[in-house]
C-alpha cells in the first residue's frame, strides 16, 4: 500500500466512525455555521483546517463552484433556504421540493477543499429527520441512488434530485 492509499484509508476510517457518532448524536442545521460545524466534526482528525471554508476557488470535472469572493451571499442564501426549510417544509412533496433546492445550491456553494459531498449527505438527513423523516442519502449501497444523486448535483438537477428525495424519504 502507498502513502496516499494508506492516507486515504485512514481518512476513510475516521471519517466514517464520526459520521458513526454523528448518527446518535446529530448535529441539527439552523444556518451554515452549522454545516460548518458538521464539516468540523467529520473532518478533525484529518485536516486541521476542517469546518473552515477554502481559500481558493475550485472546479472538478470542468464544473465551476461559488467563488469565494462571493461567499457571503452565498451563505445568506444558503440560510434563507434553511430558514424556509424549517419554516414551511412541512409535508413529504414540500419537503422533497425544499431539500432538493438545499443539496442543489449547497453542492454549488462547494465551501470546503474536500469532504463536501459526506456533509452534504449529513447536512440532508439531520434536516429530513428534524422533520420526521429518514433521508439517508447512500450512494454507495444503491446505484440508483448513486446515479440520482450524481446527476442532481453534478448537472444541477432538480428533477432528478426530487426523484432521490422520492426515493429515499421515509417517514418514522
Amino acid at each position: 500500500m502507498t502513502n496516499p492509499e494508506k492516507a486515504s484509508l485512514n481518512e476513510h476510517i475516521l471519517t466514517t466512525e464520526r459520521i458513526l457518532d454523528l448518527n446518535l448524536n446529530p448535529i441539527m442545521v439552523y444556518s451554515v455555521k452549522d454545516i460548518l460545524a458538521i464539516h468540523r466534526y467529520i473532518f478533525q482528525d484529518t485536516y486541521e483546517w476542517a469546518g473552515n471554508y477554502r481559500q481558493v476557488n475550485i472546479s472538478k470535472s470542468g464544473n465551476t463552484f461559488l467563488p469565494i469572493q462571493s461567499f457571503e451571499s452565498g451563505e445568506m442564501y444558503l440560510n434563507s433556504l434553511i430558514t424556509e426549510f424549517h419554516k414551511k417544509a412541512n409535508s413529504r412533496d414540500e419537503l422533497i421540493t425544499s431539500l432538493s433546492k438545499i443539496l442543489d445550491n449547497l453542492n454549488y456553494f462547494h465551501p470546503f477543499r474536500e469532504g463536501n459531498g459526506r456533509t452534504q449527505r449529513e447536512v440532508i438527513r439531520v434536516l429530513a429527520l428534524s422533520k420526521g423523516f429518514m433521508g439517508q442519502i447512500a450512494p454507495e449501497i444503491n446505484a440508483e441512488v448513486y446515479n440520482l444523486y450524481m446527476d442532481g448535483t453534478v448537472y444541477g438537477n432538480l428533477e432528478k434530485l426530487e426523484q432521490l428525495f422520492d426515493k429515499i424519504l421515509i417517514k418514522i
